[in-house]
């Protein structure tokens, strides 16, 4: 009779070491979560990536080379040249949100030749003066933010 009143109480604490064991949060996000959200009373629902919630904020590092072309994946906010560049095509985000900010820069080496282009989503337009080329020794760098609204990036730095 006793062995039963000391095997519920061992079992129960058991199960809660093992409840106190698993991890309930993560702080090393990627890029590529998701959450699910609600539109609104009654609504749809809808999945926002979590660098959306983030605005972005991952880089992308760019090695030297030639001639290099760079696609900047909608999960970064900047986009480094680590080497020297000969010729380098900047990209902008295919599909990105409102607000979305892109930095371009080359503090790993000089780019002879730089052209910053947007190809999607269709009409999308660059508004300010593309920079031609990038020095390290400056840090000279560019930002871009997009506007949904205007389907246009347009150059903050």
């Amino acid at each position: 009779m006793k062995l039963k009143w000391l095997i519920g109480p061992l079992a129960l604490a058991l199960a809660a070491g093992f409840a106190l064991a698993q991890t309930i949060a993560t702080f090393n996000l990627n890029g590529s979560e998701v959450i699910l959200g609600q539109l609104g009373p009654g609504g749809g629902s809808i999945y926002i990536p979590s660098y959306v919630l983030r605005n972005g904020s991952n880089h992308t590092l760019v090695a030297t080379g030639s001639t290099v072309n760079t696609t900047v994946p909608a999960t970064s906010e900047q986009v480094i040249a680590t080497g020297a560049i000969t010729t380098w095509t900047v990209t902008l985000p295919s599909s990105p949100y409102a607000g979305q900010r892109v930095g371009v820069s080359c503090p790993g080496g000089d780019t002879t030749t730089l052209a910053i282009t947007a190809t999607s989503p269709s009409g999308v337009a660059l508004v300010g003066t593309n920079p031609t080329s990038c020095t390290a020794a400056t840090a000279t760098s560019s930002g871009w933010q997009y506007s949904v609204s205007a389907n246009t990036w347009y150059r903050f730095r």
